[in-house]
């Protein structure tokens, strides 16, 4: 409970940080303060899951606890964007950006209910391993995708065209991207090591 309480408080801090910046417009406060909030929860999700390797927990609860940090990233995201939108800035085309952010977030967190439930199966699906490889992957390969796209978006002449608000979108989007490239990467990676080193080491009698 106590744990839940300070997610919580630690989450609606940063987005009340994230809306501070904006209100004063100060647009590189505002990517500091979402890169912040960003890697606090990737630096959360790589901690949980190295906490849960050495636990020994199976492939499929690992990969749960990833997939619901990857929900939890596009969450924080289209929370800030809803509030910064609806109460700050006027922006015509917000709605679609935050709705788009939601779908990540479900669709990450229906991946962590079917892991979870694998996990606590007697005789896990075969499929559900190459879901645990498609997950991280497809999500890296958005995050890279993504991250070019804004960054280019950026680096336009026209980048004010359709709304000189938007740059708090693409702040959002473009720290969500590398989010989950820098997550994702880690797993990509752990996935890589040999049995012998992700292995938690057996207890000695």
């Amino acid at each position: 409970m106590a744990s839940m309480l300070i997610w919580v408080l630690a989450l609606a801090g940063s987005v009340a940080a994230v809306c501070l910046t904006v209100a004063f417009d100060n647009h590189s406060a505002h990517m500091s303060a979402t890169a912040l909030a960003t890697f606090g929860i990737v630096a959360a999700a790589v901690s949980d899951h190295r906490a849960g390797e050495v636990a020994g927990l199976s492939r499929f609860a690992l990969a749960a606890i990833a997939a619901r940090f990857m929900g939890l990233l596009w969450a924080w995201s289209a929370v800030s964007a809803f509030v910064v939108y609806d109460f700050i800035l006027e922006w015509p085309h917000w709605v679609p950006v935050v709705m788009a952010m939601l779908v990540g977030c479900c669709t990450c967190l229906f991946v962590a209910l079917i892991l979870d439930r694998e996990a606590t199966a007697d005789v896990p699906d075969a499929w559900a391993l190459t879901l645990v490889g498609v997950m991280s992957k497809s999500q890296f390969a958005l995050g890279a995708v993504l991250f070019g796209l804004l960054l280019a978006i950026q680096q336009m002449p026209n980048f004010n065209l359709g709304g000189a608000h938007k740059w708090v979108a693409i702040n959002l989007a473009m720290c969500t991207a590398a989010g989950l490239l820098s997550l994702t990467g880690y797993l990509i990676m752990s996935e890589r090591k040999p049995a012998s080193e992700s292995a938690p080491k057996a207890a000695t009698a």
